[in-house]
């Protein structure tokens, strides 16, 4: 019976994931570059986001990335993984840049190419505009909102 509730459990989860999906245009936004976002190309969502960047990650990702095969385009895996970082640390992120410090923040503003000597201030000016951040509701808002904020700290 317990086996039954958790396969039910489960199949309603990817349901729900498939239906409610990622606010990303397409798989690549979320998930970036490689073989797997050529794979699940034409489908959007979350769960196809998921499969997609496991997929990219467990088949040579890098070795697409630098080479340039792999459906690669400058810069779409970075911005891939910022926003399938967001979106899957949405709360602990607001809860983090409220804060100003925490592992999830740290990583992000790394993620983002921010020097590590302007670090602190980058993530001070994360927390002074924390309402602005965290008043849009997609991934992609918060992302193009952490963007503007971070401009003046990228390398």
């Amino acid at each position: 019976m317990k086996k039954a509730l958790s396969r039910i459990a489960f199949a309603v989860s990817l349901t729900v994931l498939s239906a409610t999906g990622a606010q990303a245009s397409t798989t690549q936004d979320a998930a970036g570059c490689g073989i797997g976002t050529m794979i699940f190309q034409n489908s959007t969502g979350l769960l196809y986001s998921m499969l997609a960047m496991t997929t990219n990650s467990s088949t040579f990702n890098t070795v697409s990335m630098t080479l340039g095969i792999g459906n690669c385009p400058s810069g779409a895996s970075i911005t891939g993984k910022i926003a399938s970082f967001i979106e899957f640390n949405k709360p602990q992120l607001a809860v983090e840049v409220a804060q100003g410090k925490g592992e999830r923040l740290a990583a992000l503003v790394e993620m983002f190419g921010v020097k590590e000597a302007n670090r602190s201030a980058a993530i001070a000016a994360l927390k002074s505009n924390q309402i602005a951040i965290f008043s849009g509701q997609t991934s992609g808002a918060i992302q193009d909102e952490m963007s503007k904020t971070l401009h003046a700290y990228l390398a």
